[in-house]
């Protein structure tokens, strides 16, 4: 907000008219209610309306929490409670939490991805191998992203289905201790209002936007922007906390997640 420091002319000049037509100063407008916080608008957004309803079975890692991974932390997807999202993008972002790997449990770490239609039927799949850091760990705990846009266009009014799963030795045929998450994604009919008025937002505005319309995929990645470009900012902070703990998320509300979002590319081997 702009602060405006009136003259001494001006001052003494209304005060002068005023006095001369008796007329009372007319008392200070009172100021507005701010808008709801960006918290406020996420905090129940996505919420369950049954408090009991269960998780998606395999949110979170699977039957088993691997012999690699480093911690108390899973495997998990990033997803409402019911498993599916909606989205109005053709090309939506899926989001995971990635803990962090022991080295020499994952000599040959990779993910594995596999997109199907409505049907059940397989559409896309693909294997990227985690990269590692000088010491070969792979990366410190936080989100890790793929976006669909050239993997399959998806339709209006269908639902997808994925899911992925972590090797720690993808050079082994032993895969009992492979870690399993998956999810689901609503490709809804785009609202014409709706993306003008993200057009014309500003990017926490648009946030609020696409959590008020329901849009999962779409409200996770623009927050998740806005939390990579201002990791300091604890209002979003609490935005971010606010939003996973809707959707029993909690596990890992408060883990330190941006220090870098790791994307895998749709061109990997």
């Amino acid at each position: 907000m702009a602060w405006f420091t009136p003259s001494s002319r001006f001052t003494v000049l209304s005060l002068a008219v005023a006095l001369t037509l008796g007329v009372n100063v007319p008392a200070p407008v009172k100021a507005q209610s701010p808008l709801p916080s960006l918290s406020s608008d996420l905090e129940n957004a996505f919420r369950s309306p049954r408090t009991d309803d269960p998780a998606p079975e395999n949110r979170e890692g699977g039957a088993t929490r691997g012999p690699c991974i480093r911690g108390d932390k899973p495997l998990v997807a990033l997803i409402p409670k019911s498993g599916v999202g909606n989205t109005s993008a053709t090309d939506p972002t899926i989001f995971w939490y990635m803990p962090e790997l022991k080295p020499e449990e994952a000599p040959a770490p990779t993910v594995e991805f596999v997109l199907r239609d409505a049907n059940k039927q397989e559409v896309y799949s693909a294997k990227y191998p985690l990269a590692k850091n000088a010491q070969g760990v792979v990366g410190a705990p936080g989100l890790m992203s793929l976006n669909v846009a050239s993997i399959y266009p998806l339709q209006v009014n269908q639902e997808y289905y994925w899911d992925l799963t972590l090797r720690c030795d993808s050079k082994s045929i032993d895969r009992s201790q492979d870690m399993f998450i998956e999810g689901a994604i609503q490709r809804v009919t785009p609202d014409p209002a709706l993306a003008l008025r993200v057009q014309r937002a500003t990017p926490q505005e648009r946030v609020a936007l696409y959590a008020k319309a329901q849009l999962w995929y779409d409200t996770l990645e623009a927050i998740v922007d806005l939390r990579r470009d201002r990791p300091s900012d604890p209002l979003l902070a609490d935005a971010w906390n606010k939003l996973l703990n809707s959707v029993d998320l909690n596990t890992i509300s408060e883990e330190p997640l941006f220090q870098g979002v790791r994307s895998l590319t749709t061109n990997a081997p």
